[in-house]
C-alpha cells in the first residue's frame, strides 16, 4: 500500500540521471509505422534491405544516461527504428570507466 502523496515526491538531480530509461520503441508487424516521438514509436519488426545508416534519420535530441549517450534513428522508407548508442570513446564518466574495467574482466 502506498502513502498519500508518495507519487509526487521530489528527486533530487542525481537520481534523475541515474535512473532507467524505458525503451519507447514498440516493435509490431500489425500497425502501420508511426513516429509520436517523445511517447512511443512503432516499428516493424525487422529491418529491411533500405535500412542502411545513409538513410536512418535521428530522431529527437542526444540523451545521456550514466555516461552513454543515445538517440532514436528511423529508417526514412520503411520506419524501422533502432536505439543508437553512441561510441563511449571520448567520455570521462566514471560509469563508463568502470564498465569497460567490467567488459575487461569477463573477455578473460
Amino acid at each position: 500500500m502506498r502513502r498519500i502523496g508518495s507519487n509526487i515526491r521530489k528527486q533530487n538531480s542525481d537520481a534523475k540521471t541515474n535512473r532507467i530509461v524505458r525503451n519507447i520503441i514498440r516493435y509490431t508487424d500489425s500497425e502501420k509505422p508511426r513516429n509520436d516521438y517523445p511517447k512511443k514509436i512503432v516499428s516493424p519488426v525487422n529491418p529491411s534491405d533500405c535500412c542502411l545508416d545513409e538513410n536512418r534519420e535521428m530522431v529527437g535530441s542526444v540523451r545521456e544516461i550514466d555516461g552513454f549517450k543515445f538517440c532514436y534513428k528511423i529508417c526514412a522508407e520503411c520506419g524501422h527504428a533502432v536505439k543508437f548508442y553512441f561510441p563511449a570513446a571520448g567520455s570521462t564518466s566514471t560509469a563508463v570507466k568502470e564498465y569497460r574495467q567490467w567488459k575487461r574482466y569477463m573477455a578473460q
